[in-house]
């Protein structure tokens, strides 16, 4: 029987169960959505910013699918739309006959929209992100930023300083004789924003973006060579309510809107980097040109005042990166990849350094599903 790509209908949720139920039967976690239609980002006719499900039939079975997210995007100057490519999910996984049905499913997703990227996948020495590289797709890891806030939960739930008993030891010493709550203290009052940009900043969290969005979206877009569109009306339909999980914060300075931020801070349980500390991740920005360091200041501060242990984000843009550093925080090591398609490379010309001007965060693509 012929395998066939096409647009997931109800009469394919049966299969779609049958499919995951072979994967979780093999040991596997990954599953295809049990439903046709998105939740998050729903496909209807008044909107710019929607997902689409696919999935390759085979008879009365499926074999796997994947999803793309339609979106407006700045680059270089002009406004087109990109798709972001995530979940392409093949029983070759599992079953050798279907092994190049991965490469089936992206090769797909291309004819549909080949101004593409993927991003996440778990860092881009993962299997995904290196299959991409072999198609001709630029792929690497988007920087990693954190700043711990309490010595002790961030020590001893630091799941890379658990794995051998002398790291285990070293941290319970430290924690307990108090050595590493007075570092921190001394780190926190040394790695901090200029005082000027300290004094000025002021913030307050917002139901909505506003219209001080879209001014701040024009203002800022030039300096951006790649990035989804900001403004007002497509933030609100990603960040609508979600829970109470994504909190918006409208940022000043002396009074006047100089950018935002988007946080989260959640609990974590048996986390497999973080344990059980409560994270608080910034996964989405903007600001005047000038004035990142405000922003990423007052996420810093915000994000301290919910009682975060540790914060943590992940910036591509040069200017942003800098501006997290000068708010005292640390660059670490990073799971978090982008994969950029040949044509939305040839997008950029001189890709290399144009990509530097780009943004990504954690916000983007399928948005922050493990923070």
């Amino acid at each position: 029987m012929k395998l066939q790509i096409v647009r997931y209908e109800d009469r394919h949720v049966e299969a779609v169960k049958r499919l995951n139920a072979r994967l979780a039967a093999a040991g596997e976690t990954w599953s295809f959505p049990e439903r046709t239609q998105s939740n998050w980002l729903p496909d209807t006719a008044s909107e710019d910013i929607i997902e689409h499900y696919y999935i390759a039939e085979e008879g009365d079975e499926v074999r796997g699918g994947y999803i793309l997210k339609w979106q407006p995007f700045w680059i270089e100057g002009r406004t087109e739309r990109v798709c972001t490519l995530y979940l392409p999910l093949s029983e070759g996984i599992i079953n050798q006959r279907y092994k190049l049905l991965g490469l089936i499913l992206i090769r797909d997703a291309l004819t549909r929209n080949p101004l593409a990227f993927c991003l996440g996948m778990g860092g881009a020495a993962r299997p995904l992100p290196q299959t991409l590289k072999m198609l001709g797709w630029q792929v690497h890891d988007v920087p990693f930023f954190f700043m711990p806030l309490c010595a002790g939960r961030f020590l001893t739930n630091l799941q890379p300083l658990q794995t051998k008993p002398w790291k285990r030891m070293a941290v319970r010493v430290a924690s307990i004789t108090g050595v590493a709550a007075a570092g921190l203290a001394l780190v926190k009052m040394w790695r901090r924003a200029p005082g000027k940009v300290r004094r000025a900043t002021t913030m307050e969290v917002v139901e909505l973006f506003g219209d001080w969005a879209d001014e701040l979206w024009q203002e800022a877009r030039s300096n951006f060579s790649l990035c989804a569109d900001r403004a007002r009306v497509n933030q609100n339909r990603i960040y609508r309510d979600s829970g109470g999980e994504n909190i918006r914060v409208l940022v000043r300075s002396e009074g006047k809107p100089v950018g935002w931020f988007v946080a989260r801070c959640r609990a974590m349980s048996g986390h497999k980097y973080f344990g059980n500390m409560r994270v608080g991740s910034i996964i989405d920005v903007l600001a005047h040109p000038g004035h990142e360091t405000h922003v990423a200041w007052a996420a810093r501060q915000f994000l301290n005042a919910r009682g975060a242990d540790i914060i943590v984000c992940n910036l591509q843009h040069k200017a942003w990166r800098d501006a997290i550093l000068c708010a005292g925080f640390f660059k670490g090591p990073s799971n978090f990849a982008l994969a950029a398609s040949p044509k939305l490379c040839a997008m950029l010309p001189q890709y290399a350094g144009r990509i530097e001007h780009a943004q990504f965060m954690r916000g983007d693509g399928e948005g922050p599903t493990h923070l």
